[in-house]
């Protein structure tokens, strides 16, 4: 379980950030992390993503999360450089709502200047219903983020219907493919093919792959042969706590 942060007069901190590692083909190590968030409530316990972010999307609650998160972050940045734990980046999830918002980039350099923390040790991912969004504001700000420093993703491809021609117009570094594509990727030669053209139509455009769902030594072997750039699932590692960051 999560040690819990302590604030004021003893009290228990009720959010909680994890850390996921993500393992790296190029560099041949896992030291990427990408982050969840859990509450816990006095009355219903542990409460999960799922069931809180789509409440929070209703107001301006998940602007104020995912500031909460960048802040977290940097904070566990140092931390971990303090006892020599390695850590590459955090690939951090924001809401389309939010990456939206004039202020975002200004809003997330104050907290990175605040903690001397530099762009290059983060990654915003974004859901791909960013692709139904079509907003000039987003476009725009994913353009600056890149130009800074950050890396840029768009996750979950697969999850839902995507069409790719909508995907190749956004100048990202990563695209995430959900872990529901490769299910029986070791058993079906046609789930093999659609995936590396999935891979390979990243290639083209200049993004790299990140795939989610790995379970088996042998699945992370085939992806690896089909051109991933990174991995992550059940074989590299659940989330862990910061602690637990090595």
């Amino acid at each position: 379980m999560e040690k819990k942060r302590q604030t004021g007069a003893g009290r228990l901190r009720p959010i909680e950030l994890e850390y996921q590692p993500i393992f790296d083909i190029h560099l041949n190590m896992a030291i990427d992390y990408e982050i969840s968030m859990k509450i816990n409530d006095k009355v219903m316990g542990v409460m999960l993503p799922q069931y809180f972010i789509p409440v929070a999307e209703k107001s301006n609650q998940i602007c104020q999360l995912g500031l909460w998160a960048i802040e977290e972050c940097c904070e566990a940045l140092k931390r971990c450089e303090a006892r020599e734990a390695d850590i590459n980046s955090f690939i951090v999830w924001v809401s389309v709502k939010h990456i939206a918002k004039k202020n975002f980039v200004p809003s997330v350099m104050k907290i990175l200047n605040k903690y001397s923390v530099k762009p290059d040790r983060f990654c915003f991912n974004i859901n791909q219903s960013i692709l139904e969004a079509s907003k000039d504001q987003i476009l725009a700000n994913i353009k600056e983020l890149r130009e800074l420093g950050f890396k840029v993703s768009i996750d979950d491809l697969g999850l839902e219907y995507t069409s790719l021609s909508n995907l190749s117009q956004y100048d990202v570094d990563y695209i995430g493919i959900h872990a529901s594509l490769i299910e029986d990727i070791m058993e079906s030669e046609r789930t093999q093919n659609m995936v590396q053209g999935l891979i390979d139509f990243c290639k083209k455009i200049e993004v790299e792959t990140r795939v989610d769902g790995i379970d088996t030594a042998e699945k992370a072997e085939l992806l690896k042969k089909l051109g991933v750039d990174q991995l992550k699932g059940p074989f590299y590692g659940k989330p862990i706590s910061e602690k637990a960051i090595v």
